[in-house]
């Protein structure tokens, strides 16, 4: 079974988007504006948002919980949707997990958010499978009946229907087990919530609960849905022992704070803080602003 990357959920956004914006009797989504997708997001908000929605919305307008949500959606900044507008269009990629999870409301594509879609298609692929033994079963039997005698083909058709009793049982069995998965997974999710979110806290990300983010030494405003990927992006302190290059390639990657102080970073990626691209370490940088 392959498995199924943040990047193939990406692109499976995209491809919703286009046929979305075809079937769009309002045009917002053919062209859209930082100031439409606004609107589209409070016409959304009136119209009920299930939980997991409205998790994706507090975090992408950086909304407390015990803030009115559609009030802070009124009054945002518009520039926040154009990094949206550009990954829907092909523009310019997107990293930021938030913003690709608020994309997939925009569009209505299913299943979301990304953990739920990895799920259905493992549950998709697990049916596939049995379809397909089945299938290859059946047709290299009906290839073995044109030579069968009267007799031996009316006593294989009354074996074939034991068989397919067993099958239907099975079938019904399968079905079973999957429910009582999707039953195990909810009690699971309940006793022992899944850390969906992640947080980044001081020089590290770290999971966390979407619905447990007030904590003490933890600021809201840098949750974000969670991103394997990035759980190993760490901030690094930097001296003279520290090795920047290994074969030539450089291992340290650097960016400015809000402040504008330099950071050292030990991967590629978005700064945590100031979402710019982090910059590959060089000798210009280590000369000028390290070693003077």
């Amino acid at each position: 079974m392959n498995k199924i990357t943040f990047e193939q959920y990406k692109s499976a956004i995209k491809v919703k988007y286009e046929e979305k914006k075809r079937e769009d009797i309002s045009g917002i989504l053919l062209n859209p504006t930082p100031a439409q997708l606004r609107n589209l997001c409070l016409m959304i908000f009136d119209n009920l948002l299930s939980k997991s929605d409205e998790n994706i919305f507090r975090l992408f307008f950086n909304v407390k919980e015990e803030e009115s949500l559609r009030k802070s959606m009124e009054h945002s900044d518009i520039a926040r949707f154009r990094p949206i507008i550009s990954f829907l269009k092909g523009e310019k990629d997107s990293e930021n997990s938030t913003r690709i999870e608020l994309a997939a409301i925009l569009i209505d594509f299913n299943p979301r958010p990304y953990n739920k879609y990895l799920l259905n298609v493992k549950i998709n692929e697990i049916g596939k499978a049995e379809v397909s033994s089945l299938m290859d079963e059946n047709e290299a039997d009906d290839v073995n009946d044109v030579n069968l005698p009267i007799d031996k083909w009316v006593e294989k058709e009354s074996l074939l229907k034991n068989i397919s009793f067993f099958e239907k049982r099975k079938a019904i069995v399968f079905a079973l087990l999957i429910s009582l998965f999707f039953m195990g997974y909810t009690i699971k999710d309940i006793v022992f919530p899944k850390k969906e979110c992640m947080i980044w806290n001081n020089n590290h990300y770290e999971a966390v609960d979407c619905k447990n983010e007030k904590s003490g030494i933890l600021d809201f405003t840098s949750v974000e849905i969670l991103n394997e990927n990035l759980l190993s992006l760490k901030k690094i302190e930097v001296n003279k022992n520290t090795i920047f290059f290994k074969k030539g390639k450089p291992v340290v990657w650097y960016g400015k704070s809000v402040e504008g102080n330099y950071e050292y970073f030990n991967q590629p990626g978005l700064h945590p803080e100031t979402e710019k691209t982090l910059r590959p370490i060089s000798l210009y940088i280590i000369k000028k602003y390290l070693f003077k």
